[in-house]
């Protein structure tokens, strides 16, 4: 039977991202654009590659997700490239137990920012302490989406902050400040505070032309796996251990939505326990159970002791003094892409923000060497060496196999984001 209830567990089926060929960057005129984009693409591909082979080498069978061969598939009526590649479908996806979820066809074809709004800001709770908690916390995130460093003017923020004043009169009166807020920003976070998830419903399940999941709902069909489509669960914002589920809420609106969300976790598993944890962004971007007995992270171990009693919680430190050209990069694109050797292609960087804002989200998060895969208990596979980690897995038996992904801050995807684990060999176990 293909399952998966420990994240650890010895895997048997993966599925592997995809990028696009560097043959989809031949109609960009820019030279400077053009070759960059074709670079990243041959060696994003090359670590594919190694990524697949280590996996082989273990005995895992890998399932690609699928790219169109016409570009055209992926152009706006403009023809211009704007469609992302399906890289990372661990954000989209995820086995729980012994069904999947995936997104569908029609993913996304029925979001209305608006509902998804008011939902939020007025079914969700009476008027009560936690109601002014709530705006508090809604009203707090749209100014932030008017400061300085978005791609508003500082006039029109700070037109817009002496106008509407309160954070709370900004929550219940949204369209009278519009003038200074990076709209598209709002509907990202609306959209993540609604579903859990991180990043652009323009991402790659939204394409109507081409659907990057075929070649794995045949698999999943061919070997009886149950499907449940568009209910965005997936596992870059949840750990599977065993009876216990823990959902991380990816931006701080979505502590507000904590309730409806427990509601929903719970009818959809009823066989699990659910818990929420209040971590931003991507759960594995900060925190990864190697092993039983073993976690690895990025916040101190008294912050999660309470969720995990008696494992030994390993922190590792910010790498950013490694980091000075993302740190540059970071001035000019509020951190949410980087390809090293790049920082000063202004040409590249102008593509990117006009054409290809959809594809990057917020690449900050996977600074850290924590986005990584267990194979099984003694085997897990890492972007790079870090001392602190390689001591702990000496201690605990467990060997890293070292696949570096070149590109994981261009993609803001690690090697845990562009997989996702289809197939783990063992039963559920209760660890607490």
């Amino acid at each position: 039977m293909v399952s998966v209830y420990q994240c650890f567990d010895p895997l048997k089926t993966c599925i592997v991202g995809r990028s696009f060929p560097p043959e989809f960057y031949s109609s960009i005129e820019n030279n400077k654009v053009r070759s960059s984009l074709e670079k990243v693409a041959i060696e994003t591909e090359e670590d594919y590659q190694k990524l697949i082979k280590k996996l082989h080498d273990f005995g895992v069978e890998t399932i690609r997700l699928d790219v169109s061969e016409d570009v055209d598939d992926y152009k706006n009526h403009d023809g211009v490239l704007t469609s992302p590649p399906p890289m990372c479908p661990r954000d989209y996806s995820s086995q729980v137990g012994e069904t999947f979820y995936m997104p569908s066809e029609k993913w996304g074809k029925h979001f209305d920012i608006n509902n998804m709004y008011n939902s939020l800001s007025n079914n969700n709770y009476s008027k009560s302490k936690e109601q002014k908690y709530a705006e508090s916390v809604m009203g707090k995130y749209l100014m932030d989406l008017m400061h300085p460093g978005r791609p508003v003017t500082l006039e029109q923020a700070s037109q817009s902050l002496i106008k509407h004043g309160s954070s709370h009169e900004i929550c219940n009166s949204p369209n009278k400040f519009l003038m200074g807020i990076d709209s598209e920003e709002l509907d990202k976070v609306v959209f993540g505070a609604v579903t859990n998830t991180i990043g652009s419903n323009y991402k790659f399940p939204m394409n109507r032309r081409h659907y990057a999941w075929g070649g794995v709902r045949k698999w999943l069909e061919d070997n009886n796996v149950p499907i449940v489509y568009d209910q965005h669960i997936n596992s870059a914002c949840m750990w599977r251990l065993g009876k216990d589920l823990f959902f991380n809420y990816v931006n701080i609106i979505n502590k507000i939505n904590e309730k409806s969300f427990l509601k929903k976790w719970s009818k959809l598993f009823p066989n699990h326990r659910v818990h929420g944890v209040d971590i931003p962004g991507h759960g594995d971007g900060a925190m990864h159970p190697v092993k039983e007995g073993l976690i690895i992270a990025t916040r101190d171990e008294n912050f999660y002791k309470d969720f995990y009693p008696n494992w030994e919680i390993v922190t590792v430190e910010s790498g950013w003094n490694k980091m000075k050209g993302f740190l540059q990069m970071k001035n000019k694109n509020r951190g949410r892409w980087w390809i090293k050797g790049e920082e000063n292609n202004q040409d590249l960087i102008d593509y990117i923000d006009k054409w290809l804002d959809h594809w990057v989200i917020y690449a900050e998060e996977s600074v850290f060497d924590v986005n990584v895969l267990p194979i099984d208990e003694q085997n897990c596979i890492v972007n790079g060496y870090n001392k602190k980690i390689f001591d702990a897995f000496d201690r605990h038996g467990v060997t890293p196999h070292v696949v570096n992904f070149r590109h994981r801050y261009f993609w803001d995807g690690g090697l845990h984001c562009i997989t996702s684990d289809i197939h783990r060999e063992g039963k559920m176990k209760t660890f607490w």
